[in-house]
């Protein structure tokens, strides 16, 4: 496993987008904003082509709802689940028009599908939660070497070469 600067990965290379890259842009981090955005302006003028699976999109609009229902009803985000489970409609107050926009811009493919036992052998082999597990299985099974991730605990697996913001 490397860690890349972007400039580093080829062009026209396929580059699999974990959750993190798509919240920070979204909430405008401070720390990342600006390399993450460069980042996305290279995946939608197709110089790399990016992918994501059914869990990114999950995790991204779950980030998002979360950081937004936080700050208008002021909760800590410890006591989001159970606000969220008692106030459901307070989900409808949330404009998640950008995560859609983005989870769907142009040269992003949504893959489907991985096969159920190479989850459990990438926990196993690469000390990973389940999630984690499902990506690098997605990479595996469509032949994926990058991640754009701030994630360290995909410098565990050999075989992805890691851009970070």
């Amino acid at each position: 496993m490397n860690n890349l600067k972007p400039e580093i990965i080829p062009p026209d290379s396929d580059v699999f987008i974990d959750s993190n890259i798509f919240t920070y842009h979204l909430l405008g981090h401070k720390r990342y904003r600006d390399s993450v955005k460069d980042f996305l302006i290279k995946i939608e003028s197709g110089i790399y082509t990016g992918y994501i699976n059914d869990v990114i999109v999950s995790e991204v609009y779950h980030n998002f709802i979360r950081v937004k229902i936080c700050d208008k009803f002021n909760i800590q985000p410890v006591d989001f689940t159970r606000f969220i489970k008692s106030n459901p409609e307070a989900i409808s107050k949330v404009d998640l028009s950008k995560v859609t926009a983005i989870l769907s811009m142009k040269n992003i493919q949504l893959i489907h599908g991985i096969k159920i036992e190479m989850v459990e052998d990438n926990m196993k082999r690469h000390n990973l939660l389940s999630s984690d597990a499902i990506h690098v299985s997605t990479c595996k099974v469509q032949n994926i070497e990058y991640m754009a991730t701030n994630d360290s605990d995909f410098e565990r697996v050999v075989f992805l070469n890691l851009w970070m913001p």
